[in-house]
Parts: structure tokens; sequence; C-alpha cells
């Protein structure tokens, strides 16, 4: 998530430096669920097409946009992506969410974490244990792989197709547990699933015994920028069970989203 400027079209006078121009760019990139092309661009934002053709070849010159495989079109590159990681972790230094994790623990009883998507892994941001001395050990700032994590499956399934191919195209789909699914095919299934129920469900895909139920974190856009899990032996948490922990999860994932909210205001 970076925060941009989120003016529409200019108003008298403005945007006037380049700064606030690459940023108009930007923030209409980011914004967009799918590949936007320079025409897109010129109609959504009040500038040249001279200039926003400009823009974009720094931008990509600086990896902070890259060109998609139709070439005319981008999305958001590397170097903007880590600037959103970075973001995030300010945004929870700023607005610590450990105590409101620390109420779903004890709903829960179950160890409980935020994750992100950055590029091709999931970063988990934040985590609280269970009380339980049986229990996944993973420390913040620990990586996963995306096609077999409850976060993972949940923030891939809502990206842009295209986006979600070329992750799912370029990576290798290893098979960790004999639940764990290995094709593109078999998880766009699962994605579509996901959402349409507003959940991801982790069947001892990454680890034998262990099941997770993740849900998004949504910024005012209502784009998922984060996503919330509880995971726990699948001993203790079964389907059933982990859809009991739906309704106090998002009431958490609410918090989250209003704690963040309030920092780019």
């Amino acid at each position: 998530m970076l925060m941009v400027y989120r003016g529409g079209r200019k108003k008298p006078g403005e945007p006037s430096s380049a700064l606030e121009k690459a940023l108009l760019v930007l923030g209409e990139l980011t914004r967009s669920p799918r590949p936007v092309g320079l025409a897109e661009l010129a109609a959504a934002i009040d500038l040249p097409r001279q200039t926003i053709h400009r823009i974009l070849a720094q931008l990509e010159n600086a990896q902070l946009i890259l060109r998609a495989p139709q070439r005319d079109r981008y999305v958001v590159g590397p170097a903007l992506a880590q600037l959103s990681v970075q973001a995030l972790g300010t945004l929870n230094t700023a607005a610590p969410i450990r105590s409101v994790l620390e109420r779903l623990v004890g709903e829960t009883g179950e160890t409980c974490n935020v994750g992100i998507l950055h590029q091709d892994e999931i970063i988990y941001i934040e985590r609280m244990d269970g009380p339980s001395p049986l229990r996944l050990q993973l420390q913040v700032g620990s990586r996963a792989p995306v096609h077999c994590t409850a976060i993972g499956k949940l923030l891939l399934a809502n990206q842009h197709k295209n986006i979600r191919m070329r992750i799912l195209n370029t990576l290798p789909l290893q098979h960790f547990t004999k639940t764990t699914l290995t094709s593109a095919a078999a998880l766009e299934k699962e994605f579509a699933t996901i959402r349409s129920s507003g959940y991801s469900f982790n069947n001892q895909e990454y680890f034998e015994g262990l099941t997770a139920i993740a849900i998004a974190i949504r910024d005012a856009s209502g784009k998922a920028i984060a996503a919330l899990a509880v995971h726990a032996p699948s001993t203790r948490m079964d389907r059933e069970k982990a859809l009991s922990f739906l309704p106090g999860m998002t009431e958490i994932a609410k918090d989250i989203s209003s704690s963040w909210s309030l920092l780019e205001e």
C-alpha cells in the first residue's frame, strides 16, 4: 500500500510540480485492478499525453512500474512493491496492532497473524501466539509461499488475473503435502471459491497437521492490502471450527483497517 496523491482532475494551478504529476500517475496505477494504458491514464488525469508518457518512462526506469505483457500497459513494479511493504511496516509501528490481535487470540485461543503479498511471497508483518505450546513458530518478517498458505491464496485471489497468472506461471508450485495445490488450473478454481466466500481455508497444504483461515484487510477503496489469519493444529481446528471464527475476525480486520486509515488522513 503506497500513500499517494489522490486528487482527480487537476484544479487551477495543480499539479504544478513534477512530483505531483508523477503521484497522479502512480495513484491511477495503484488503484487499478488491472494493467493500465496511456489512453486510460490520459482520460483519468488532466495531463498531456506527452507528459504522461515521459513520466511513465521515468517510473519504469526506476522500477516503480513495469510494462505488462501487452507492452503498452503498465503495472506496479518491484521498487513500488518494496515501498508498499515498508509503508505497511511504518503504519504498524505507528499504530501497533498487537493489542487488536490479542483480542482475537483471546477469542479463538489460537495463533493469529497479519501478512502481505510482496512480489511472489507472503511476508508476516505481525503475529501473536496462542497459549498452547503446540503451534507453528513463525517470526515477524518470515516469508512463506503464496500457493499453499491461507494468506497467500486469499491475497492472490484478489489480484487481477493477469498478475495472478504471471505469478503462477513463473513460480515453482512446490509440493509440500498431499493436499498442496500444484497446478494453476486447480488454484484458479480455488481462487474463484475464495472470492465468492470471502475467506481462504488452508487444509494442511503447507505443513501436515496445520490448518488456517484468512480474510482480507481492505483499504478505503475496498482493495485487499493485507490479510488476517488464524492457524492451529488440525486436531483443534477443522473447517467448521475455523468458520466459527469469521465474525470475530471480520471485526478485527475492520479495526486494523481503520487504524491504518487514520494515519493516511
